[in-house]
């Protein structure tokens, strides 16, 4: 059986509490299958702001004045297993730097140009706050991974009440494992199975949802690209991608 693959996104390049929850999940992962990490640190891998020039949606992804630092992210998701999404909390939220990447891939969303291999997919989203802001962060993520049309979305956030992973109490650190232990495990079972897993509920009742949308885009318009795009897919006629 070959070696399953998993893109993962850090927010930052710090070893803190979130990058050793997602260290966790990582080490009781390899421990249910044979699994390849490829790892992304951000701003380092993709420090440009979105600039809203709209060429994404425009002209094309291929087309974004920073497509040479995002394309080859999204190239790996592409091609991967599962993904997992990693922030600490930051002003109540994700971190800018994922945000950032999230804006960049926004022509992936199902309201524009999703692409069939992401319905095939599975994500983790790891988020840990010193203080409040763990649910907002987890949203963020889970979003972003919701409206590429990911089939299963598994996440874990915890506040610490301590700003360093060595401040953290053994007792606590003892639970985040065992929490993180048993989300490992539905991980690989569900990425061992993926052909098996439908589509969630929501991308059922979004998908179609969102064609009437984007069939009534008129040609010269914005977002034409993606009517096009959708007519070239088959999807405006019925046709589904999962």
């Amino acid at each position: 059986m070959r070696n399953r693959k998993v893109v993962v996104i850090y927010s930052n390049p710090g070893k803190g509490s979130t990058y050793n929850c997602v260290r966790i999940f990582k080490e009781n992962l390899q421990q249910e299958m044979d699994v390849d990490f490829i790892e992304f640190t951000l701003p380092g891998d993709m420090p440009h702001i979105c600039l809203g020039c709209f060429n994404c949606f425009e002209k094309g992804e291929d087309k974004c004045p920073h497509a040479d630092l995002v394309q080859p992210i999204v190239k790996e998701i592409m091609t991967a297993d599962g993904m997992i999404l990693s922030s600490p909390v930051y002003a109540m939220d994700a971190s800018s730097a994922i945000k950032s990447l999230f804006d960049h891939m926004c022509y992936l969303w199902i309201a524009h140009r999703p692409n069939e291999k992401m319905f095939g997919k599975i994500a983790m989203v790891i988020t840990t706050a010193a203080g409040t802001g763990v649910k907002t962060s987890l949203g963020t993520l889970k979003k972003n991974a919701k409206y590429w049309g990911v089939k299963r979305i598994y996440s874990f956030g915890v506040a610490l009440r301590a700003s360093r992973w060595e401040h953290v109490s053994e007792e606590t650190r003892r639970k985040i494992t065992v929490k993180l232990t048993r989300k490992a495990q539905k991980f690989a079972k569900n990425m061992m199975n993926i052909d098996r897993l439908g589509p969630r509920m929501a991308i059922k009742f979004l998908f179609p949802l969102m064609g009437k949308m984007i069939g009534g885009y008129e040609a010269g318009s914005l977002l034409y690209r993606d009517t096009q795009y959708w007519k070239e897919k088959g999807w405006l006629n019925g046709g589904k991608p999962f």
